[in-house]
């Protein structure tokens, strides 16, 4: 029996590629399914992987950069269309009841075309959502229930973007835990203790510079030099490995994937990692699963 399962929608960044879409992935347990993040293309690959939106019972938000947001206009019109009847339940930092306000007031033409159309076929809820506004420090703390899934949030460090939160998802005496976007940190490595999971935000740095001079060879100065700036606050896949030793985590999954690499890549991707850590590695990838039994 599953206790916990994993499904990573998106592993990719803000750069867009083919193969690795938006940050976002699904959480299930028992009769919970928990989205985190929302990043560009969530909802397709949501579809993709037979949890369609109007299966989700609440999504949390790590931080509001766009690449872990974006798709929650598609998310909030296909979840309504799909037959809801109450607002979506959603947790995220200061800022995220002006963003959703904002999806939903540039959805407002479309909502009002769908009710003249359809009438009372869809749900008087339309996009409306139930937002909250959460805190946390470097130790997790407890922010919501859903069924019976604990989530637990933990400050991490993405600065200058404050605030930005990892999450600890708890059933059963398991847990995996969501980095969110983050630099090495005590929140972090007090938020992994023991779990069973952790998916980490991950760049390698040596590749991500080889493909930034590439950048700049090409003439695009301007891309090259905003993902040399990346490199202050995303964990090196190293310092995530570190982290998962010292947590005691048993799996470590790498998601947020910089560079954006392909399969064959993998092995140059993660050099030198089963010497920081001594459990499970994978790289992750879009539609990949994972149980905890």
């Amino acid at each position: 029996m599953t206790t916990l399962e994993l499904i990573l929608l998106g592993t990719g960044s803000p750069i867009h590629q083919p193969h690795r879409f938006g940050n976002s992935q699904i959480i299930r347990g028992g009769d919970a399914s928990i989205l985190v993040d929302a990043g560009w293309g969530a909802t397709v690959r949501m579809y993709q992987c037979g949890v369609p939106p109007q299966g989700i019972d609440a999504v949390f938000v790590t931080h509001l950069h766009s690449d872990h947001t974006t798709d929650f206009a598609d998310l909030l019109v296909m979840r309504w269309v799909g037959g809801v009847t109450k607002p979506l339940r959603v947790y995220g930092p200061e800022g995220t009841a002006s963003m959703i306000a904002g999806y939903r007031q540039a959805l407002e033409a479309d909502t009002r075309f769908r009710f003249a159309h359809h009438g009372e076929q869809l749900a008087p809820v339309g996009t409306e959502c139930d937002v909250t506004e959460i805190s946390a420090g470097v130790d997790p703390v407890e922010v919501a229930t859903v069924g019976d899934i604990t989530v637990k949030a933990f400050e991490v460090d993405h600065r200058p973007v404050m605030p930005a939160f990892g999450f600890r998802l708890e059933r059963g005496g398991r847990s995996i835990t969501i980095s969110g976007d983050t630099n090495a940190c005590p929140g972090l490595l007090n938020g992994a203790q023991g779990a069973d999971i952790m998916v980490a935000d991950s760049m390698n740095k040596a590749m991500m510079s080889m493909l930034e001079e590439n950048i700049r060879r090409s003439g695009n100065e301007l891309q090259a030099g905003l993902l040399a700036d990346a490199h202050s606050y995303h964990n090196d896949v190293k310092d995530a490995a570190d982290i998962a030793q010292k947590a005691g985590v048993k799996h470590l999954v790498l998601s947020h994937v910089m560079p954006a690499i392909v399969e064959e890549q993998t092995p140059q991707f993660t050099e030198g990692l089963d010497a920081i850590f001594t459990g499970k590695i994978s790289v992750g990838h879009d539609l990949a699963r994972y149980g905890i039994e």
